[in-house]
C-alpha cells in the first residue's frame, strides 16, 4: 500500500457472520476480516477485541481519515451512536459514519435508482430505496420469528426435515455422515447451546451441495417463497420495482432465489455476494 496516500478511507461490512474491512488510499485496497458484529447482540468486550484485531493488521503509517461503517443492528439511532463511539476510540480523528448494513446493499447495488433492497446471508433483511434513503423496512424480527430466507431459516427448514424423517435416504446419511449428530445432539444444541442461529446457518452449504435432489430443491425453492410472500406485504409498489440481492446465500442459491421470484412474480436485478467489492470501486 502506498504509505504515502492523503486520506485513506475504511470501509466495513459487518454482519453476523464475518467482518469484513478494506482500507482504501493506496495503490491497492488492504482487506482483511474478523469475527461478525450485530450491534443488537454481540457484547461490548467482543466488538472492541474484533476493531482491535482488525486495526493491528493495517499498513503501518496509515492514518484513516474517512471510515464508513456498514452494521448489523445499526438501523437505530442509539445503536449507530453507540458504535461510533467504539470506531472513535481506535480512530479519534477519522470522519466516521455508521450505516446500517442494508444501506451497504443500497449503495452498492441500486446506486441512485429505486428499488426493493435485500440481504440474505446468515440473516435477511430489506428495505424499500429511494435513490437516496430508505424510505421504508420490514420489521426485523430477528431468526427466531423472521428472516425468512436466510441461512439460519433455510437451516431450519434442512433440521425440521431431518428431525421429522422426510429427508430422502442418501440426503439423510450424508448429513449424519458429515456433522456427526443425531437427534438427540440436535435438540441439545438448539435448546441448551448459546447462538442456535449460528448452529442452524451452517447447514446452508449442505443445502447447497445437494440443490440437484428435487426435495432439497423444492425445500429450498418453498424458503425463498415464503421470503417474498412475507415481504411483498410490506411493499405494494414491489411489482414495479427490481429487487436487489446480496449475501452469500443470495449469491449460492441464485438460481432457486431467481425461480422463487418469478413465481412470486417479482423481478430480480442484481446478486452479488459481497457488497464491498462494489462499494470499494465506486469510493
Amino acid at each position: 500500500m502506498n504509505h504515502t496516500t492523503h486520506h485513506p478511507h475504511l470501509l466495513v461490512d459487518a454482519g453476523a457472520t464475518k467482518t469484513t474491512f478494506v482500507v482504501l488510499g493506496g495503490e491497492t485496497p488492504f482487506r482483511c476480516q474478523g469475527a461478525g458484529i450485530n450491534a443488537n447482540y454481540t457484547p461490548e468486550a467482543d466488538i472492541l477485541r474484533i476493531l482491535a484485531d482488525a486495526v493491528s493488521q493495517f499498513p503501518k503509517g496509515v492514518t484513516i481519515h474517512e471510515i464508513d461503517y456498514y452494521g448489523a443492528g445499526c438501523a437505530t439511532p442509539q445503536n449507530a451512536f453507540r458504535m461510533e463511539g467504539y470506531l472513535r476510540m481506535y480512530f479519534p480523528t477519522a470522519d466516521i459514519r455508521v450505516w446500517s448494513d442494508l444501506m451497504a446493499a443500497c449503495h452498492a447495488l441500486a446506486g441512485g435508482r429505486e428499488a426493493i433492497v435485500c440481504i440474505l446471508g446468515t440473516g435477511a433483511a430489506s428495505c424499500h430505496y429511494d435513490g437516496r434513503e430508505m424510505v421504508s423496512r420490514a420489521p426485523s424480527l430477528g431468526w427466531l420469528l423472521g428472516d425468512e430466507g436466510s441461512g439460519t431459516h433455510l437451516g431450519k427448514c434442512l433440521l425440521t426435515a431431518y428431525l421429522s424423517e422426510t429427508l430422502p435416504h442418501p440426503v439423510r446419511t450424508a448429513f449424519e455422515e458429515r456433522y456427526h449428530l443425531n437427534r438427540d445432539l440436535i435438540l441439545h444444541k438448539l435448546y441448551q447451546e448459546p447462538q442456535p442461529n449460528l448452529f442452524m446457518s451452517q447447514f446452508a452449504p449442505f443445502l447447497n451441495e445437494f440443490c440437484d435432489e428435487p426435495s432439497i430443491r423444492k425445500l429450498v425453492t418453498t424458503a425463498f417463497e415464503t421470503l417474498f410472500a412475507k415481504q411483498k406485504s410490506y411493499y405494494p409498489d414491489c411489482n414495479n420495482l427490481p429487487w436487489h440481492f446480496t449475501g452469500s446465500v443470495a449469491a449460492h442459491f441464485e438460481e432457486m432465489l431467481r425461480e422463487a421470484a418469478k413465481n412470486a412474480e417479482c423481478t430480480v436485478g442484481e446478486i452479488a455476494g459481497d457488497p464491498m467489492e462494489k462499494l470499494a470501486v465506486s469510493s
